[in-house]
């Protein structure tokens, strides 16, 4: 290769231009026959290109089997070169091998620029290449729109053939060029220009599923009617498809030939819906009235051929419009058809549907609008049970609604339509037909009084008019229904003379506003029932104008005639009490029913309510309001305790409520203040009385001897008290039997049961009377500055007369005095004690083991009074704690059943046996010691009930139900194999010892799970029953495994996941425990002791009556009322009837002394468990939706495979078509 050849392929310019200057050919060829201008434009380089060009070098190849250096450079995609070449009159006809011009290989590249220049130097756009392909040809078929203006813009021809037949247009209609297609169009070309087989470019965007192509042919008013050389017209091709689009647009146009068939096998297009199986095609065919009762030229019809096929879709279909053409407009949507076939419109199909619920499935609105005219049946279901309105939706279902309230109303069907109000609140009553017509114009005209009071109530429009101008009055007064009429006229005399009212209850917030803009003062105004504007929105749920009336200070309290309060109509009562303490916390007085309504809708507002009256006392303490009506001072009903451990709900529920009410700072001050003031005292007493029941009755049961003869003697006599009876002794051969035994040790038991009584008589007076709470307040109050003189003054008044009690600070250590009072009056009792037990002591210690002996009868007679007498006084307790709780809630308690029923065992049985009434020969004396030990058990398991005080003690006694509850599981599980394994022993060693009956042999068997293993009689069999004895030690083998080794480290696993999981709720069963414990004392208080708790001085008509039900002040003056949900605090001065309460009431406290630090925890554990909980409800939420996404991707991919189905049917079926 020559340097010139290479510099010119390189594109160094100076030096072509130094070789060139000295006088090198730039006509020379390399090897291939190309020259320096070629390879210069080949290779892009502009400038070598321009400088040969200006020293005379010839642009065309020396060879004709070489490509230009135009075609070089369009190749290339130079411009600038392409345009240079132009300039100088460049060939511009050129082509390469395969006949292609520059223009045309611009084009078939979409190289826009560059055909632009060549147009501009005017190329010929006529040209083929050796495919009979223009330039035209090649920019339709790449959908290069630019490129198509600019050649259509240069005349090029639009109806010019290639080799294959196809023109320009019908290249765009394949490919689906719209905007190619479009151009063309434009420039004249035949829009119904055929190929050899007659394909138009309408036919062949049909075929190729173009719609947009096909809506451009039709503007263009190509031919529907066209048809292939097989008779194939457009509506047959998009049939074929299942183009249901192209088929839409195809019937739009009047002149789409409906029964045109196919040459081979005469199919319409009809049939090939109901063979390719494409119901929705079909269906749109059919709606255009095509020809369903055609037959093809094996005379075969649309329905048979979709039987044949297994289309069961299309088959319902045909069927549908053969045999229910009225079901089948309604379906479709065609009114004006449905209208012409005047059939019955309740007609149903084989699955039971009817022409409205095919209509309202649809959407058909005019349809449905015609049917309900015409009294079409909503009521009717289906097979599947679905009706019309469960199918419908959007304006289909607004219609049905309405139709169905219409006709509820015109039938005064009022328990139905109070049932739809309650589905669905927010129902729009206002609701009109065509004519304009109200449901109350429809309940006035026909004549249902309770139904238009019902709509009043609801806020109709009483004006509202129909297109006549008639009102809902105007219809009552034409069919003269005088009760409508006078509650039409009722509503609207409250509505004009309480328009505050009015507008609470229909919770319009601007009028309401407006009005007590205007009006203030009636901002509480009540209507003749009693209701205010409040309590209407309250009931209806308007929280906005709630809100709007406690901003404006509107009263809480009052009540309606019915005594109904505001929170008692509210219909979400946990939004009104949230509402109530945003406003009013600071003002609000405690309500009972307030609170209990709270804690069972949340028990989060209970929380919220008692934090109400919490008083910040500086930084470090504490003060309560309304601590006396949290309490409870009116009656125990009516005290916050008493609404948490009673509430009726789940057990979920239930320990919610105790863990955010129950251990909340002021419940915990009250359960303080219960004890303090009468369960302390309470609990002591019974504690004594019960340990002396436990001793007298463990006493009776030991001295009460099997071989002694009954004492026949009656204890009511005289003689009974004053014989001694001479000591027997033993008599018989073998003097084993022995009628009375010298006891050397019944002097000091004597002494011993003496001493305890005397203490527990007088411990329970000193407790009874110096626990009082005036009496150790006065007590407390001498210990701190008191004299001798004061003590005798409070020894005989019962009151420490230099006590101020109307002043508020009256002892600010009293906790501190009041604890060293109360150990003053143990020291007492001790004291009192040692002083009256002492000469009993120096007498019955100077009597001899013989004489006590002899009065052994005595003594034990005394025992069994006195385990009468403190049976009695538990019993009776029992019965005042059954009538607080009422017999079903009390009976409920298994604790309670059961002490109560041995406490009557006590009284009824045990002591008449043991004091003779009722004699040995009705219940003989094995029975009497069974039933002792039985008592004595019973008493000491139920004294466990006085450990639920206790700080530590206490947190147990919850868990011991979860350790019962296992024990009775493992009882079941073990049952099973004691059973089988004394059945086997007992076969295999019947009559040894331990084994001679079933019941020796379960009774030996069950103390192996203890460890006493019998393997004598195994033993025994070595030498008579080899073979019995070494299946016996196997089978005590298999025993010791299961027993031992795997059931009862069952049981441990069971009771050790029972403690680890209730310590972590022990503390608040405990308190709980401990909550009921003071509840149960409190109930069995009557309401004269609980006054004398509650006040140091009783208020004057509390004295007057004292039996009455305790009632303060503030609630005598609120009788007109009727006791108010909740009352904002009025300043009142304190007159004669006001008593005192008791000082502790007004107490400030330590915040320190009530952080247990398990009620943080636990409200910690439960903030977690919520957020917890809402992250696993929010994770359920995303896998539905993930599962919903999947869902619908595999039902896309299975209706993409059943379109790949059903276009390969149709190819094979249009292919059996044509053949």
């Amino acid at each position: 290769m020559s340097s010139l050849l290479r510099d010119a392929r390189r594109g160094n310019v100076l030096e072509v231009k130094r070789r060139l200057a000295l006088g090198e050919d730039a006509e020379q060829v390399d090897e291939a026959g190309d020259t320096a201008m070629v390879n210069a434009a080949a290779h892009g380089h502009h400038d070598v290109v321009r400088v040969l060009l200006a020293h005379g070098a010839s642009p065309e190849a020396q060879r004709e089997d070489r490509p230009s250096a135009l075609l070089r450079a369009t190749q290339k995609g130079c411009i600038d070169t392409v345009a240079l070449l132009a300039s100088h009159n460049a060939n511009l006809e050129s082509t390469f091998a395969d006949g292609k011009t520059a223009l045309i290989y611009a084009c078939f590249h979409g190289l826009a620029l560059i055909a632009k220049v060549l147009l501009e130097h005017h190329a010929s756009t006529e040209v083929a290449d050796d495919a009979g392909n223009t330039a035209l040809h090649y920019a339709t078929e790449n959908g290069n729109t630019k490129i198509v203006q600019m050649l259509l813009g240069a005349h090029a021809r639009t109806n010019v053939y290639n080799y294959e037949r196809n023109t320009p247009l019908l290249i765009a209609a394949i490919n689906g060029h719209i905007e190619p297609l479009r151009a063309l169009l434009k420039y004249d070309a035949d829009v119904d220009l055929p190929n050899d087989d007659g394909w138009t470019p309408l036919l062949c965007a049909c075929d190729y599923g173009h719609v947009d192509c096909v809506k451009q042919l039709l503007a263009a008013n190509a031919a529907v009617t066209a048809v292939t050389s097989n008779g194939s017209t457009a509506l047959l091709l998009a049939t074929k498809k299942g183009n249901t689009d192209i088929v839409r647009v195809l019937l739009a146009q009047s002149e789409t030939p409906l029964e045109a068939r196919l040459n081979s096998g005469g199919m319409t297009a009809v049939m090939i819906a109901a063979a390719v199986g494409n119901v929705t095609v079909l269906q749109q065919l059919l709606d255009a009235d095509a020809d369903f009762t055609a037959t093809n030229h094996d005379n075969k019809t649309a329905l048979q051929l979709a039987t044949e096929k297994g289309h069961s879709a299309c088959k319902a279909l045909l069927l549908l419009r053969q045999q229910h053409p009225a079901l089948y407009f309604s379906k479709s949507g065609q009114l004006d058809q449905l209208v012409r076939t005047r059939k019955a419109l309740n007609d149903k199909d084989d699955t039971g549907r009817t022409a409205l619920m095919l209509a309202a499935a649809e959407g058909h609105t005019h349809i449905v609008s015609y049917l309900l005219q015409h009294n079409a049946a909503i009521t009717v279901l289906d097979n599947n049970g679905a009706s019309a309105l469960s199918m419908a939706s959007g304006d289909c279902r607004r219609l049905l609604e309405r139709e169905v309230l219409c006709r509820i109303v015109r039938d005064g069907d009022l328990e139905t339509f109070e049932e739809i109000l309650q589905e669905n609140p927010a129902l729009d009553l206002e609701q009109t037909d065509e004519t304009g017509t109200t449901l109350l114009m429809l309940a006035a005209a026909n004549g249902h009084p309770e139904l238009v009071k019902l709509l009043l109530d609801r806020n109709a429009d009483i004006d509202a008019a129909q297109a006549e101008g008639k009102t809902a009055l105007s219809f009552a007064l034409e069919a003269s229904h005088r009760t409508c009429i006078l509650y039409i006229g009722k509503e609207r005399a409250f509505r004009e003379r309480y328009p505050l009212l009015y507008h609470a209850r229909s919770g319009n917030v601007e009028a309401a506003r407006a009005c007590i803009l205007d009006t203030p003062a009636k901002i509480d105004e009540r209507d003749p029932d009693g209701w205010s504007a409040l309590m209407y929105a309250a009931s209806f749920g308007h929280d906005a104008l709630v809100q709007l009336l406690l901003e404006n200070n509107a009263q809480i309290g009052g009540t309606d005639k019915g005594g109904k309060t505001a929170f008692m109509v509210a219909k979400d009562k946990a939004a009104f009490v949230k509402l109530i303490l945003e406003k009013n916390a600071t003002d609000l007085r405690f309500n009972e029913v307030m609170f209990k309504g709270a804690i069972e809708c949340d028990p989060k507002l209970g929380k919220e309510i008692l934090d109400a009256f919490l008083v910040e006392e500086g930084r470090y303490s504490l003060s309560f309001r309304d601590l006396d009506r949290i309490y409870g001072k009116e009656s125990v009903e009516k005290s916050a305790l008493y609404s948490i451990l009673t509430l009726e709900a789940e057990d979920d529920a239930q320990n919610a409520v105790k863990a955010h009410c129950l251990q909340h700072i002021i419940m915990r001050r009250v359960l303080q203040l219960k004890w303090e003031f009468f369960a302390q005292r309470m609990y002591v007493e019974q504690c004594l009385m019960y340990i002396l029941l436990l001793a007298s009755s463990v006493i009776s049961g030991c001295i009460y001897q099997l071989d002694e003869d009954p004492n026949t003697t009656n204890i009511f006599s005289l003689a009974f008290w004053t014989q001694a009876r001479v000591t027997k002794r033993p008599r018989g051969n073998n003097k084993t039997h022995v009628d009375r035994v010298d006891d050397e040790g019944i002097q000091m038991s004597f002494m011993i049961w003496f001493v305890f009584v005397v203490y527990v008589f007088v411990a329970y007076v000193i407790v009874h009377f110096g626990l009082k709470p005036k009496r150790l307040w006065s007590l407390a109050g001498w210990c701190r500055d008191g004299t001798y003189s004061g003590l005798c003054a409070f020894l005989w008044r019962g009151a420490y007369v230099e006590l101020n009690w109307g002043d508020e600070n009256i002892m600010p250590d009293a906790p501190v005095w009041k604890a060293y009072a109360k150990k003053v009056l143990f020291f007492h009792s001790i004291f009192w004690t040692g002083v009256l037990c002492l000469p009993f002591l120096l007498y019955l210690g100077s009597r001899t083991n013989a004489e006590m002996t002899n009065v052994k009868d005595q003594y034990q007679a005394l025992n069994n009074m006195v385990l009468w007498c403190t049976a009695f006084y538990f019993f009776y307790w029992e019965y005042k704690e059954l009538q607080g709780y009422g017999l079903r809630k009390y009976m409920s308690n298994a604790v309670n059943a059961v002490q109560i029923m041995v406490f009557l065992l006590i009284m009824l049985v045990y002591v008449p046996c043991q004091l003779g009434f009722i004699p040995e020969t009705v219940v003989v004396r094995e029975y009497q010691l069974c039933m002792s030990g039985t008592i004595c058990l019973a008493l000491w398991i139920l004294s466990l009930q006085y450990l639920e005080v206790h700080p530590t003690a206490g947190y147990l006694l919850p868990m011991m139900h979860g350790l019962l509850l296992d024990s009775v599981r493992f009882s079941i599980l073990y049952g099973v194999f004691q059973v089988g394994l004394t059945c086997a022993y007992y076969i295999l060693l019947q009559g040894s010892d331990g084994y001679e009956s079933v019941l020796h042999t379960f009774i030996t068997v069950y103390f192996v799970l203890f460890g006493q293993i019998q393997t004598g009689p195994i033993d025994d069999l070595a030498s008579t029953s080899p073979v019995l004895s070494i299946f016996s030690k196997g089978l005590l083998m298999f025993h010791m495994a299961i027993a031992i080794v795997l059931l009862l480290n069952v049981l441990i696993a069971m009771m050790n996941n029972t403690l680890v999981e209730g310590l972590e709720k022990a503390k608040l069963e405990a308190l709980a425990s401990y909550a009921n414990c003071i509840l149960r004392l409190e109930l069995s208080l009557d309401s004269r002791e609980r006054t004398e708790m509650i006040y140091v001085i009783k208020p004057k008509f509390l004295q007057a009556k004292e039996n009455a039900v305790l009632l303060d002040r503030s609630l005598q003056t609120g009788r007109d009322e009727a006791k108010p949900l909740l009352a904002l605090k009025k300043p009142k001065k304190m007159d004669a009837h006001v008593g005192i309460l008791n000082p502790a009431f007004h107490e400030v406290v330590l915040k320190s002394d009530y952080k247990t630090g398990y009620e943080q925890k636990g409200s910690a554990t439960e903030d977690f468990q919520a957020d917890m909980r809402a992250s696993i409800s929010a994770l359920k939420k995303d896998q539905a939706a993930q599962l919903q996404q999947v869902k619908s991707q595999l039902s896309d991919m299975a209706r993409v495979l059943q379109e790949l189905q059903t276009a390969s049917s149709v190819e094979s079926g249009s292919a059996s078509i044509q053949d």
